[in-house]
C-alpha cells in the first residue's frame, strides 16, 4: 500500500528515527538545564539580599524612632525649666511620674537634672542639699576643679539611680565632650561609650547618655559665647546599652541580628550584640547612624531563621530534576528511534479508539469514563477532563500506570465501594459524592454518577459514568457555616458558637462536678483609639487582642468575640471546688491583664488599651448561659467603675 504521508511528515519521521537526533537533543537540554540552574541560584540570592536590606532598614528606623522618643522626653523636661524660674524636686517628680516612662518608653534608666556649680559655690551648694535631707551629700569625685556639674534630680529616685546623686559628670572626659557639644549647640548630644555610675560589679553593661542644655531664661543664647555664659545645667537620661537594645530589638523571631558600635566597629567599642556569640552570617551590612551629633555604626547580619527562610532547594531541584528529565527525554527519543514503526501502529489504534467515543463525550462536562468490571478492571475510555480534575493526563490511567481508585480519599473509599456494589446487585444507577487527592497534593470534592451495562447472560460488563468537580460548591457551603459561627474579623467563635460550647461545658460540668469560669473582657479606651486613629487601626487592635487572648489560655479553653471590643473566655476544668477554680481563674485573668497592658504598634502608631475583666465561676446547670454572661458582665462593669485595668469577680451580694 503506498504511503499517504505528506513530505514534511515523512521527513519528521526520518528525523525521529535517527539516533543522532536523540544525542543532540540531550546535549541541548543539558545546556538549557544548566542555564536555568544558574539563573535560579542568582535569582534566589538576589531576592534574599533585597529582603535582607529591607529588614535592616526597618530595624534601623525602629532604633532611630526610639532614640528620637527619648530626645522628646528631654525636650519636655527642659521645657519645665523654661516655664519656671525655679523647679523644685517635687515639681520635677510630679512632672515625670505621670509620663510612666518605664512603660511608655521602656529601656530608659531614668531622667535627671545636673546643675552647673562654680568652684566658689560648691560648699554652699552641698550645704543646701544637706538641708534638704541628704545628710551625706557630696559632689563626687572629690577634688578641686573650676566648674562642677552635680546631679541633683533623677527620677525614679530608687535602686541604681540613688548612686548617681551628686555625681560630677563634667569631670569625666567622655561625658564632658558630649555636655560641651550640647552646651555650644543647644541641641541634644549623645555621649560615647561609658560605664554608668549606676553600674555595680555584677552584670555590668556598657552605657551612654543623652544631654540637653538648660539655659537661664534671663540671658541671651544666640551665640556660642552667650550659651556658655547662660548655661544653668543639663537635663539628661542614662541608658544601659543591653537593657535598652534588648527592649528595642526584643522580637525573638527576628530575621536580622545587630551589633552596635560606638563610632568605628572595633571589639572595644561594642555597645550591644543581639547574639551571644559571633558567627559567619550569609548577609552582612554596616550602616552609620548619627544620633545626637554622635556617630554609631550598626552592623546588621542575617539571623539563622532568615537564612533558613530564604534558603531554597529549588535550584538543586531544577538541576537534578532537569538532568533527570533530560535523560528521560533522551531515553524516549532513543527508544522512539528504534521502535518508530511499532509506536505508529499503536498511535493509529489509539486514534481509532478515541474516535469511537468522540460522539459520546463531545458535549459532556466533567470526566466521562468506561471501566471493565471484569478483572483486571481496566479503563477502556477516559476523557481529557481527568487531567484538569486530578493533574494527571488520561494516558497514565488508560495505560494502567495510575489507578484512579488510589486517588480517592482513604476515608471515602469504603462508601464508594459500597455504592458501586449496591448498584451492581440491584441493577440501578448510583450517585455519590466523595473526595480525591490530586497530583499537586490538594483535596477536591467530586460527584460521580453512573450505571452498569450487562451482557445477555446478565453478567456485569461495563461501568459507564461521569465525574464532576463540585469543590467550589463544597467550599461555599463551608464558608456559609463559618460565617454562621465565627467572627469574620478576628476568626474567633461568635456569640452563637460560644453559647453552644458553654451549654456543652455546663452539661460536662454537671456530670463531672468540676468547676469552670467565664471571663468577660472589655477594652478600655478602645473607642478613643478607633475614633482618633481610624477604624483600620481599631480593627488591627482587635485582631492583636484576639491573638494575645489565644496565647494566654489553654488549647481546650474557648475565646470568643461578642461584638465591638467585648470578648468572652470560657475556662474549663478548673478544680473540684469554687475556691480552687476562683484561684485558677484569677491567675489566668492576671496573665491576660499583663499581656493586654503591653503597648500595641499599629500602622506606625504606638497605642495602649487596657482591659477591664469580670469573672464568674460556675459548676453544672445551677445558672443558665444568659445568666452566666450577665454575671461576668456585671463584674466587668464593677472593674470599670473601680478605675479600669483590673479584675473583679462576681459577687451575689
Amino acid at each position: 500500500m503506498p504511503s499517504t504521508e505528506s513530505p514534511p511528515l515523512s521527513r519528521l519521521n526520518d528525523l525521529l528515527a535517527c539516533e543522532g537526533v536523540a544525542w543532540g537533543a540531550l546535549a541541548l537540554s543539558v545546556l538549557v538545564t544548566l542555564g536555568l540552574w544558574r539563573y535560579s541560584e542568582a535569582d534566589f540570592a538576589k531576592r534574599a539580599e533585597d529582603r535582607f536590606h529591607y529588614r535592616t532598614e526597618q530595624e534601623k528606623q525602629v532604633l532611630l524612632d526610639r532614640m528620637q522618643d527619648y530626645e522628646l522626653v528631654l525636650r519636655g523636661a527642659a521645657g519645665l525649666f523654661s516655664a519656671s524660674d525655679a523647679v523644685s524636686r517635687g515639681e520635677w517628680r510630679a512632672y515625670l511620674k505621670p509620663l510612666m516612662l518605664e512603660i511608655s518608653r521602656p529601656g530608659i534608666l531614668g531622667t535627671g537634672f545636673a546643675e552647673m556649680v562654680p568652684a566658689e559655690q560648691r560648699v554652699a551648694h552641698e550645704q543646701a542639699m544637706q538641708r534638704e535631707g541628704f545628710a551625706d551629700y557630696r559632689i563626687t569625685p572629690v577634688g578641686e576643679r573650676p566648674l562642677y556639674s552635680s546631679i541633683v534630680y533623677i527620677e525614679p529616685f530608687s535602686g541604681r539611680n540613688v548612686r548617681a546623686l551628686g555625681y560630677d559628670m563634667f569631670a569625666e572626659p567622655v561625658r564632658r565632650e558630649a555636655m560641651e557639644r550640647a552646651r555650644d549647640s543647644g541641641l541634644p548630644a549623645l555621649s560615647g561609650k561609658v560605664t554608668l555610675v549606676q553600674e555595680t560589679d555584677e552584670a555590668a553593661q556598657p552605657g551612654f547618655l543623652i544631654y540637653l542644655p538648660v539655659y537661664r531664661s534671663s540671658l541671651p543664647v544666640s551665640s556660642v559665647a552667650e550659651r556658655r555664659q547662660a548655661l544653668f545645667g543639663f537635663v539628661y537620661s542614662p541608658f544601659r546599652a543591653h537593657d535598652l537594645m534588648n527592649e528595642v530589638f526584643k522580637d525573638p523571631g527576628r530575621e536580622v541580628e545587630i551589633e552596635l558600635f560606638d563610632a568605628r566597629p572595633t571589639p572595644a567599642s561594642l555597645l550591644f550584640s543581639s547574639e551571644d556569640r559571633a558567627r559567619q552570617a550569609r548577609h552582612v551590612t554596616e550602616i552609620p547612624l548619627e544620633i545626637g551629633g554622635h556617630l554609631w555604626t550598626a552592623r546588621f547580619h542575617s539571623s539563622r531563621r532568615f537564612e533558613e527562610n530564604t534558603a531554597s532547594a529549588q535550584p538543586q531541584m531544577i538541576l537534578l530534576g532537569g538532568l533527570g528529565l533530560d535523560l528521560m527525554f533522551f531515553a524516549v527519543l532513543y527508544t522512539n528511534a528504534r521502535h518508530r514503526r511499532k509506536m505508529s501502529e499503536a498511535t493509529l489504534k489509539l486514534e481509532e479508539s478515541r474516535d469511537s467515543f468522540k460522539t459520546l463525550v463531545e458535549n459532556v462536562p466533567g470526566t466521562v469514563f468506561r471501566v471493565s468490571l471484569k478483572s483486571p478492571w481496566s479503563v477502556t475510555h477516559l476523557s481529557h477532563g481527568i487531567e484538569a480534575l486530578t493533574g494527571e493526563p488520561c494516558e497514565r490511567y488508560l495505560s494502567g500506570e495510575l489507578s484512579y481508585v488510589l486517588l480517592i480519599h482513604p476515608e471515602d473509599r469504603a462508601s464508594v465501594r459500597e455504592s458501586l456494589a449496591k448498584a451492581v446487585a440491584e441493577r440501578t444507577a448510583y450517585s455519590i459524592e466523595y473526595r480525591i487527592n490530586t497530583a499537586d497534593g490538594r483535596t477536591r470534592w467530586v460527584s460521580e454518577r453512573g450505571c452498569v451495562s450487562y451482557d445477555k447472560e446478565g453478567q456485569a460488563q461495563w461501568l459507564d459514568g461521569v465525574i464532576l468537580d463540585i469543590t467550589d460548591r463544597k467550599l461555599a457551603e463551608a464558608a456559609i457555616r463559618d460565617l454562621a459561627f465565627y467572627d469574620p474579623l478576628t476568626k474567633l467563635p461568635n456569640r452563637r458558637l460560644l453559647f453552644d460550647r458553654l451549654e456543652q461545658q455546663l452539661l460536662a460540668s454537671s456530670r463531672s462536678g468540676r468547676f469552670g469560669a467565664l471571663l468577660f473582657i472589655d477594652m478600655d479606651n478602645f473607642k478613643a483609639i478607633n475614633d482618633s486613629l481610624g477604624h483600620q487601626v481599631g480593627d488591627q487592635l482587635l485582631i492583636e487582642v484576639a491573638q494575645r487572648l489565644r496565647a494566654a489560655v489553654r488549647e481546650k479553653d474557648s475565646v470568643a468575640r461578642l461584638g465591638g471590643d467585648e470578648f468572652v473566655i470560657l475556662l474549663e476544668d478548673l478544680g473540684d471546688d469554687s475556691c480552687e477554680a476562683s484561684r485558677a481563674a484569677g491567675q489566668v485573668s492576671q496573665k491576660i491583664l499583663n499581656l493586654l497592658n503591653q503597648t500595641y504598634r499599629l500602622s506606625g502608631y504606638l497605642c495602649a488599651s487596657t482591659p477591664s475583666i469580670g469573672v464568674t465561676v460556675f459548676c453544672g446547670h445551677v445558672e443558665r448561659c444568659n445568666e452566666l454572661i450577665r454575671q461576668a458582665d456585671q463584674a466587668m462593669y464593677r472593674a470599670k467603675a473601680g478605675g479600669r485595668n483590673q479584675v473583679c469577680f462576681f459577687e451575689e451580694a
